[in-house]
């Protein structure tokens, strides 16, 4: 059995979903499965179709238009949490939990801090309030240092830091109006970006006038202590308390993982193990600790999940050994 106190397990947000996400795990590891199709018998139908429709019901190659808030958030819960269960069943066990955006709600479930039909009736009502409130926006991934927003004005008078991700990417939220005028502005600046496919403005002001429903939907769960300590990329911090209000925060305030992953090393060395669909947090992670950190992925758009899943048991094996 393979159980070490330096893993972290990783769970990603918005904009990781594409159609197919797990399908190699989905068809040949039934731990992933079972995990899979019990968010999709709580979740009900989304949309006019189960979870397990929405995520594998579309070739790859559609993924551009699977951006529905509440559906996505649903299949991507159901996914980070499928993929823990299939990790736990490995016997590979986490020290410590880390959310990004979505993913910490995920990390909140895997760690007991409420169970799974709680978060699911909690992330159905916030992307309803949501979408019923807040205007639609823009969130496009910048390939820079996050210095930018400050050297160039006119970014930041277009739009608002979302999420500091790596010392060379971070995102921004914006308004509709103001998408085609910065997007002249970094190509002026001959930087790379790329829109998200989500359509709010999450991690800014342009999800406030969503706040009050959600916060009242939220007061009437209750949070019980983790089973394991659960890190915000919100805070670059362990979370001391959960309630509704830190949860609607986690979707409203700018994320700080580059700080949080170098406070977590600044403890011990680490092994991340990336529980999203695009191992982009393992990605992240290496750009901010570099090329030798040992951050897996549990899976790509590429497939094959259960050669990646094997290659996670030798890793973890192997740092064993040392």
């Amino acid at each position: 059995m393979v159980n070490m106190s330096s893993v972290i397990f990783l769970f990603s947000g918005q904009g990781a979903q594409y159609y197919q996400m797990g399908a190699g795990l989905y068809a040949n590891d039934s731990v992933y499965r079972s995990a899979f199709e019990r968010c999709s018998a709580f979740a009900g139908a989304v949309r006019g179709r189960s979870l397990v429709d929405s995520v594998f019901g579309q070739p790859m190659e559609n993924s551009d238009g699977y951006d529905d808030l509440e559906e996505t958030s649903l299949a991507l819960l159901a996914q980070g949490y499928a993929t823990a269960q299939s990790l736990l069943a490995r016997g590979i066990r986490p020290d410590a939990l880390v959310g990004y955006s979505l993913g910490e709600m995920t990390a909140a479930v895997i760690a007991g801090v409420l169970g799974l039909e709680q978060a699911i009736k909690l992330i159905r009502a916030q992307a309803r309030h949501i979408e019923r409130q807040a205007p639609p926006a823009a969130m496009l991934a910048i390939l820079g240092s996050p210095a930018l927003m400050l050297e160039n004005p006119a970014l930041s008078r277009l739009s608002e830091m979302a999420c500091i991700n790596s010392p060379q990417h971070f995102v921004v939220t914006t308004q509709l109006a103001n998408l085609d005028t910065l997007t002249k502005e970094l190509n002026l600046l001959n930087v790379n970006w790329a829109r998200l496919p989500v359509r709010y403005g999450f991690h800014g002001s342009l999800l406030d006038s969503a706040e009050s429903g959600y916060a009242e939907h939220a007061g009437h769960i209750e949070f019980r202590e983790p089973a394991w300590p659960v890190y915000s990329s919100l805070l670059a911090a362990r979370v001391q308390h959960f309630d509704g209000r830190h949860f609607w925060q986690v979707a409203r305030g700018v994320l700080r993982f580059r700080d949080l992953i170098f406070n977590l090393w600044a403890a011990e060395p680490r092994i991340f193990v990336d529980c999203s669909p695009t191992g982009t947090l393992a990605s992240f992670v290496r750009q901010i600790l570099g090329n030798s950190t040992s951050a897996l992925p549990a899976m790509n758009r590429f497939g094959r999940n259960l050669d990646t899943m094997a290659q996670i048991e030798l890793a973890l094996k192997q740092e064993a050994r040392l």
